[in-house]
C-alpha cells in the first residue's frame, strides 16, 4: 500500500533512509560513518509541510518499507529533484524501487516539470545502474555531502 506522507511520518522516513545509508559503508570511504544530519527528522517534516515538496510512503503489512520524494531543484532552471528514494533492506529486489519511481515520474509530470535531477553516492554501483536503466544520465558533476563523494544525474521528463 502507499499512502501521501505526511510531516508525521518524518521519523519513519528517517530511519528507513538511516538504514539504506547504513549500508554504503560497502563502498564507502574507510573513515566514513553513517550519521544523520542534525535535526534530520525536523527538517523532513518541515521539507513534507511545503506545498511545493511531495513524498509517498510505502507500507507492507502495515511496517514502513520504502519511500520517495521531490521538491523543486535549487538552482535556476526549472527542475524537480528527487530527494529521496529509499527501501529497506528487506524489501530489496521486489520491484518496490521501480514502483516508486514511475510513481515520482507521474507526480514529476503531473506538475509540469521538464528535468528531473538527483544524487547519488559515487560509489553506489547498484542505485547507478537502477537509474541509468531509468533513462537518468550522469553529468560529471561530483560533490561531497557529509564526506561522501556523490554523483549528480539528470533525466529528461517528457510530456
Amino acid at each position: 500500500m502507499t499512502r501521501r506522507a505526511r510531516p508525521s511520518d518524518a521519523a519513519t522516513i528517517a530511519r528507513t533512509v538511516l538504514l539504506g545509508v547504513q549500508t554504503y559503508r560497502a563502498f564507502a570511504p574507510a573513515e566514513w560513518k553513517p550519521v544523520p544530519p542534525p535535526n534530520e527528522v525536523e527538517t523532513t517534516a518541515e521539507q513534507l509541510a511545503k506545498r511545493d515538496s511531495w513524498g509517498l510512503l510505502a507500507e507492507i503489512a502495515g511496517e514502513p518499507a520504502a519511500h520517495v520524494s521531490l521538491f523543486p531543484y535549487w538552482q535556476p532552471g526549472g527542475a524537480v529533484y528527487l530527494w529521496q528514494l529509499f527501501v529497506r533492506p528487506a524489501w530489496w529486489g521486489t520491484g518496490l524501487a521501480a514502483g516508486l519511481h514511475d510513481a515520482f515520474l507521474a507526480e514529476a509530470r503531473d506538475r509540469g516539470y521538464r528535468e528531473a535531477r538527483l544524487h547519488t553516492p559515487a560509489g553506489h554501483a547498484r542505485a547507478r545502474r537502477f537509474y541509468e536503466r531509468r533513462g537518468w544520465r550522469a553529468t560529471g558533476e561530483i560533490l561531497t555531502w557529509l564526506g561522501l563523494p556523490v554523483v549528480e544525474y539528470r533525466c529528461r521528463l517528457s510530456a
